[in-house]
């Protein structure tokens, strides 16, 4: 095994490996961090899946934080539907009715065949007593996800608030054309 010098210690010429010498007096003492206590990379350095991650995992125990989180993987990466989708819903949950609606409305941009914020979307429209745009965004939801139940349900309690019981009926029949 032939060693070259390397400052003060031996390496193996071929792999760069530092061999220790045990047998001699130690030149410097290092400390040894656990891993736990060793820092965690700075909050810039995540990823937006990472941040938005992080925010599923907050939401049950800390929704603000899980806020932050969305808010962050949407700085990182402004593509992410599924943080715009979260953030909305926490945002709607709070009562930023408009906060909420631009970020459903960006997650639509984003996946246009994504239910779930086409539904959304439909009830904080809803939430804002504008009936017609809510009843359009029902009707994206049903139309991508035909099987989407509370769409039907939201659509036709929408209808009747309204005075409309003939459109309530059309759309209880197309549900009911769904389920048998």
């Amino acid at each position: 095994m032939r060693r070259s010098a390397h400052g003060s210690r031996q390496a193996e010429r071929d792999s760069g490996q530092i061999c220790l010498d045990f047998d001699g007096a130690p030149s410097r003492l290092a400390a040894v961090v656990p891993l736990e206590r060793r820092r965690a990379p700075e909050p810039e350095a995540r990823s937006a899946a990472e941040w938005f991650e992080r925010g599923c995992a907050l939401e049950a125990s800390s929704p603000e934080e899980a806020s932050s989180a969305y808010r962050r993987a949407v700085e990182a990466d402004d593509r992410h539907a599924d943080a715009h989708l979260n953030l909305g819903r926490l945002l709607h949950e709070t009562g930023d009715l408009r906060g909420a609606e631009r970020c459903y409305r960006r997650a639509l941009e984003l996946a246009p065949r994504e239910a779930t914020a086409a539904f959304n979307l439909g009830v904080v429209l809803d939430d804002q007593r504008r009936a017609d745009e809510a009843a359009a965004a029902y009707e994206t939801a049903i139309g991508t996800d035909p099987d989407f139940v509370d769409a039907y349900h939201n659509l036709v309690h929408l209808h009747e608030r309204r005075g409309d019981k003939a459109a309530a009926l059309r759309v209880l029949k197309r549900l009911r054309e769904r389920t048998r």
